[in-house]
């Protein structure tokens, strides 16, 4: 896990008990953070885990090689 992904799962489990406690006047500012927080790290591709492009251009490249190979195999 990245250090930046790492800081903000800590950041978000703490806004998470924070709110749980919170009073009717921080509980809003403390849900804007943590919905800040949850968009800032659906954002970032987990360690190991590619990018929704990376795979879309692996694939189009496999579709791309098969083919080719098609085509080759059949002689055209």
């Amino acid at each position: 896990m990245s250090d930046r992904r790492t800081r903000l799962v800590t950041l978000r489990d703490t806004l998470t008990l924070l709110i749980e406690d919170a009073d009717e006047k921080t509980a809003p500012s403390l849900s804007r953070e943590l919905r800040a927080v949850m968009a800032e790290l659906e954002s970032i591709p987990e360690a190991g885990k590619k990018a929704t492009a990376d795979e879309l251009k692996e694939r189009r490249a496999a579709r791309q090689a098969d083919a080719e190979a098609r085509a080759r195999s059949e002689g055209v």
